[in-house]
């Protein structure tokens, strides 16, 4: 089953990945649409790293394992294509926009607390790295809920891409509640997360390509 679950994550994971590579992988693409494929790349490089271990009869839980740096490898790529440019674009640092900078925290607070509810089943070296899978997270999730409330500006740059930090927070939020369930191994639920995952996981390129088409046209 586990095997079965992580080599579906992989595929939905590795479909979109490939459909928006044909669009946006390439000179003269958007760099921020650019940075969201790789990101759902690591993701597919991650699960098809499990389904290798799990296929050779390798554990891929209660242990550190690189199928692990799939996940920080998409979060710092969704970090980076939000920060920066983007969001200078719809705020400018002033007070006008404070208090969603302040309703924008809610994210890494949340993330912080998941994992605080895994930490006492996890062993000392999961305790490390899915320190950094819930760092990298809770960083980017400050972005995608800052984006899914602040004012836009012209050309819709941010209302755009709300559908897309939506459904990204929505997978950061999933990948703890993944790292919960299997730290207190609750199989039934660990394996519910895993097909929401591989249903989000697939929608994260068409809801930026949809995006960035009306962002760009």
């Amino acid at each position: 089953m586990q095997l079965l679950l992580n080599f579906l994550m992989m595929l939905s994971a590795l479909a979109g990945f490939i459909y928006g590579g044909l669009l946006y992988i390439g000179p003269k693409k958007p760099l921020y649409a650019t940075m969201i494929v790789y990101g759902v790349g690591c993701i597919a490089l991650g699960r098809m790293y499990q389904c290798a271990r799990l296929v050779t009869g390798l554990p891929v839980d209660n242990i550190f394992q690189l199928g692990i740096l799939g996940t920080i490898g998409a979060f710092a790529f969704f970090f980076s294509a939000n920060f920066g440019q983007i969001d200078s674009l719809v705020d400018d640092g002033g007070k006008e926009f404070a208090r969603y900078r302040r309703i924008a925290l809610i994210g890494p607070l949340v993330i912080a607390v998941m994992y605080a509810a895994a930490f006492p089943r996890l062993l000392f070296v999961e305790r490390i790295f899915d320190a950094l899978v819930a760092a990298t997270i809770a960083e980017a999730s400050y972005f995608h809920i800052k984006h899914l409330l602040i004012p836009d500006v012209d050309y819709g740059v941010v209302s755009c891409l709300r559908g897309y930090n939506a459904i990204v927070l929505f997978y950061g939020v999933l990948c703890m509640a993944e790292i919960i369930a299997s730290s207190y191994g609750i199989i039934v639920v660990q394996a519910l997360i895993s097909v929401l995952l591989c249903i989000v996981s697939a929608l994260i390129v068409p809801a930026m390509d949809k995006g960035v088409k009306k962002w760009t046209t």
